[in-house]
């Protein structure tokens, strides 16, 4: 490792940093650090006792955001150590009561693409907005003196302006498609990575299911007490890990959606009860539908949107009542607008957008079993196929999904 130092700033080469905390902010666990900023602190510590003092405010405002979030991205944040000083650019992730704090000193290929992207835009932008304000002063003095030749001349510098501002133009659009092909390289790649990961995954967790409910069986009458609760809660870790991949995976898919199919959306309605037909039984839960429309999309996004909304309807309902689920339709000139209704437990309003977020629960697992991963691929597909989606809720008394499906 090869160190520059000047005063209390450090360059060095690319570092990275993974933290697990509590919501307090409490370090407890590292998980990666290839620059030992911890090897010299034992752990538990506060987090605020490894960040600068500079980034004390940045700190706490990036904190409240992950609370709120969930999901937080690009915050910087100086993280000390001894006589070193490293900015570390953190992404934040609200794990259930876990806060992982994912650190790097360099930002990834994605990342300075989308800046330099953002950058030429701006400079396109201030160009053309200069270039405006040029020929419109020069037009309020013709309009006050006549055309003469040094307005004449001004004209035609302008214009040479414009032409060599064109020129840039295709030049810098051409920057930017060449930008825009390496971000999807880059997103690709990492599609392939989630994809790859998580499936892989799934065999060895599906062994570790295996064995547990062997143990449980074989012994389970040989285990004292607190033998019996530590393997309920492996068996029960094991199958929240299993349900969370393959929501995972369905997440992931969602990115390679189109909109080329014609899809009627009662056969995907009529599909949806089929492969709800078990839970929709043993709530004796009732799902209507008006007579919707056929329209372009896919047929995988429609059916991974009605699927998780009829499910959670059907799941999310105040004890003693029968599922009701109402499926409604309207049409403008350009699109449909889909209504799904429920009379279920509600939700808060404060929490109306945060449900659409991804690992987001409102519940917790031994009263509503779940992943938390549901609504965000509903608002993913419906987005990834032009549309939005919105809430309606009234706590204690149901709620209702509208989305939007455009007819072109």
């Amino acid at each position: 490792m090869h160190w520059r130092m000047d005063k209390n700033k450090t360059v060095k080469k690319d570092h990275k940093l993974i933290l697990s905390c509590t919501k307090h902010g409490v370090l407890n666990h590292v998980y990666l650090d290839t620059a030992s900023i911890i090897d010299n602190n034992g752990l538990p510590i506060g987090l605020h006792s490894i960040v600068s003092p500079s980034s004390i405010n940045q700190l706490g405002s990036f904190w409240l955001s992950i609370q709120e979030n969930a999901m937080v991205g690009n915050t910087i944040l100086g993280i000390k150590n001894k006589n070193r000083l490293l900015n570390y650019i953190f992404s934040g992730y609200l794990l259930n009561d876990t806060v992982l704090l994912c650190g790097k000193t360099k930002s990834s290929a994605a990342e300075k693409a989308l800046e330099e992207i953002i950058l030429i835009n701006n400079e396109q932008a201030n160009q053309i907005r200069l270039t405006e304000k040029k020929v419109d002063k020069l037009l309020q003095e013709v309009k006050k003196s006549g055309l003469s030749e040094s307005l004449l001349n001004d004209f035609s510098a302008v214009n040479n302006e414009l032409i060599n501002n064109k020129r840039e133009l295709v030049r810098q659009n051409r920057k930017i498609e060449l930008l825009n092909k390496e971000l999807s390289e880059v997103n690709e790649n990492l599609y392939m990575f989630t994809h790859s990961v998580s499936h892989d995954l799934r065999e060895p967790i599906r062994m570790v299911k295996s064995f547990l409910g062997l143990l449980n069986k074989k012994y389970q009458d040989k285990l004292d007490e607190k033998g019996n609760t530590y393997l309920e809660f492996a068996t029960d870790g094991a199958e929240r890990l299993s349900k969370m991949l393959e929501g995972m995976l369905e997440y992931h898919q969602t990115a390679k959606l189109t909109n080329s199919e014609t899809i009627d959306l009662n056969k995907i309605i009529v599909e949806v009860k089929e492969i709800l037909e078990r839970k929709i039984k043993e709530k004796n839960a009732k799902v209507i539908s008006e007579k919707l429309p056929s329209v372009k999309g896919s047929a995988v996004g429609y059916l991974q949107v009605f699927q998780n909304l009829i499910s959670n309807a059907i799941k999310f309902v105040r004890e003693g009542s029968t599922p009701t689920v109402h499926i409604k339709v309207k049409e403008n000139e350009h699109a449909y607008t889909i209504s799904v209704i429920d009379n279920g437990i509600g939700i808060q309003d404060h929490k109306k957008l945060e449900i659409f977020d991804l690992y987001t629960r409102l519940h917790a697992t031994q009263k509503y079993e779940g992943t938390g991963m549901g609504l965000a691929i509903v608002r993913k597909s419906i987005e990834k196929m032009g549309g939005q989606i919105w809430l309606e809720s009234t706590l204690g008394e149901g709620s209702t999904f509208h989305f939007t499906i455009p007819k072109t």
